[in-house]
C-alpha cells in the first residue's frame, strides 16, 4: 500500500484482506437493502440467504486472492488495476452502507422509540435496549452522528477527500464496534462494524507514508516556556497530580464500600413498635428498600417493588473506617442546616446488620439484608 500512484508487488495476505473487504462488504451492503424487501411469505429465507450469500462471497475473495497472487507472480497480470477496483468498491460501499445508517438517525429510523422499553425497569433491559433507550433519548445527538456518517460517506466517493472521509468516519465506527461488543448488541451486526471499521482503516495505512510524513516535518513555531527541568516536570505533574488525586478519593470512598448495595428492611420498629409489612403504601417513611450508595449517597425507598424517587428519601452518610462508625445527614428539615444522625450498627455480616438510629424525634430500628450480595 502507498500513495505514489504504483502498486508494487504485495504479498497474499495483503490481497486476500483487500479482497475479503471489498467483496465481502459490497455483498453485505447489498443484503442490508435488498433482504429487508422480501415479502413477508419469505421472511422465513431471510437469514439462510444472507447467510449463504456471505459464505460465498468470503470464498470468492479467497479464491481471487490466490488467482491474483498466480497471475501476480508470473507476471501476466496488470496487479495495479485489481487494486484499484477493489479499492475502489471499498470506497463505494463503506459510502453506501454507513449513508444508510446516517439517514436512518435522521429520519428517526435508528434509536425508534420504542413504548414497552420506556416502561421497562432498567435492570431488566438488555445491553442492546440499554443503548437504543440512550441514544434515542435525544433526537439531536442522532442528527449529529447521522451527519458525520453522511458527509464522512460523501467524501469517500472522491479520491481528494478519500483521507477526510476516512478521519471523519473512524472515531464514529470505532465508537460503534466497542458498544457493539461490550454491549452484546448481536453477532451480525457486531460483525458489520468491526467490516467497516477495518476498511476505513485499510484506506487510512494506504495513505501511511504522508501521515507519518506530515507528522515529521510539523513543528510547534511558538517559543518554548522555561528550561527542559521545568517542561518535564510540568508534564509528570500533569498526570501524576490527576492520578494521585482519583487514587486517594477512590480509597477514601471505597472504605464503606461493604456497605455498598441494595438492603432490604426485613423488619422495622419505630418508638418500639412493629411498623406493618403493608404500612409503606400509606406511610413514606415505612422504609422497605435502602440503597447504600458510593460517594456518600444513601436512598431511603418505602417502595418495596421499585424506587420512586417522589417519595423516597435522599441522605448522605459519613464513614469513619478507623473507628467503623456511621453518621447520615438528613436534609429533610432544613436543607442548609442538615442534621447529622448517628448510626449504631450490630451484627453486620456480608448479608445482614441490624440499624438503630433517631429520625424526626422517633427512635428507629432496622433489620436489614442485602439483596444480590
Amino acid at each position: 500500500m502507498n500513495s505514489s500512484g504504483t502498486q508494487n508487488n504485495t504479498k497474499w495476505f495483503s490481497k486476500f484482506f483487500l479482497s475479503f473487504l471489498a467483496i465481502v462488504g459490497g455483498v453485505d451492503s447489498i443484503l442490508h437493502i435488498i433482504l429487508p424487501l422480501f415479502p413477508y411469505k419469505l421472511t422465513q429465507y431471510v437469514f439462510p440467504v444472507g447467510i449463504i450469500s456471505l459464505i460465498i462471497a468470503i470464498l470468492f475473495s479467497v479464491g481471487l486472492s490466490f488467482y491474483w497472487q498466480y497471475k501476480e507472480k508470473n507476471k501476466i497480470i496488470n496487479s495495479q488495476k485489481y487494486h484499484i477496483w477493489l479499492t475502489t468498491i471499498l470506497r463505494y460501499w463503506l459510502a453506501f452502507y454507513i449513508s444508510a445508517f446516517g439517514f436512518e438517525k435522521l429520519f428517526d429510523v435508528n434509536f425508534a422509540f420504542s413504548f414497552h422499553t420506556e416502561d421497562s425497569l432498567v435492570n431488566t433491559l438488555t445491553g442492546q435496549e440499554l443503548t437504543w433507550k440512550y441514544y434515542g433519548y435525544s433526537y439531536g445527538l442522532s442528527i449529529i452522528v447521522g451527519l458525520f456518517q453522511i458527509i464522512g460517506s460523501i467524501l469517500l466517493l472522491f479520491r481528494r477527500t478519500v483521507l477526510m472521509g476516512v478521519i471523519t468516519l473512524l472515531p464514529v465506527l470505532f465508537n460503534i464496534v466497542l458498544i457493539n461488543i461490550f454491549y452484546g448488541i448481536g453477532p451480525l451486526t457486531t460483525f458489520i462494524s468491526i467490516i467497516m471499521t477495518l476498511g476505513l482503516s485499510y484506506l487510512l495505512l494506504e495513505r501511511k507514508e504522508d501521515i507519518i510524513a506530515f507528522f515529521s516535518q510539523y513543528k510547534n513555531t511558538l517559543p518554548s516556556i522555561g528550561n527542559n527541568i521545568f517542561r518535564i516536570s510540568a508534564r509528570i505533574f500533569c498526570i501524576l497530580i490527576p492520578f494521585l488525586f482519583v487514587s486517594y478519593y477512590s480509597y477514601d470512598v471505597r472504605k464503606s464500600e461493604k456497605y455498598f448495595g441494595k438492603w432490604k428492611v426485613e423488619k422495622m420498629t419505630r418508638n418500639g413498635n412493629i411498623v406493618s409489612e403493608k404500612a409503606w403504601k400509606k406511610d413514606t417513611l415505612a422504609w422497605k428498600i435502602i440503597y447504600f450508595e458510593e460517594r456518600g449517597k444513601m436512598l431511603y425507598c418505602p417502595n418495596p417493588n421499585m424506587y420512586v424517587d417522589s417519595t423516597s428519601i435522599f441522605m448522605k452518610y459519613e464513614y469513619n473506617n478507623n473507628t467503623n462508625k456511621l453518621k447520615v445527614i438528613s436534609f429533610e428539615k432544613n436543607p442548609k442546616k442538615p442534621d447529622t444522625i448517628p448510626v449504631q450498627i450490630n451484627k453486620f455480616k456480608n448479608e445482614s446488620m441490624q440499624w438503630t438510629m433517631i429520625f424526626n424525634n422517633d427512635t428507629i430500628q432496622m433489620e436489614l439484608k442485602k439483596e444480590n450480595p
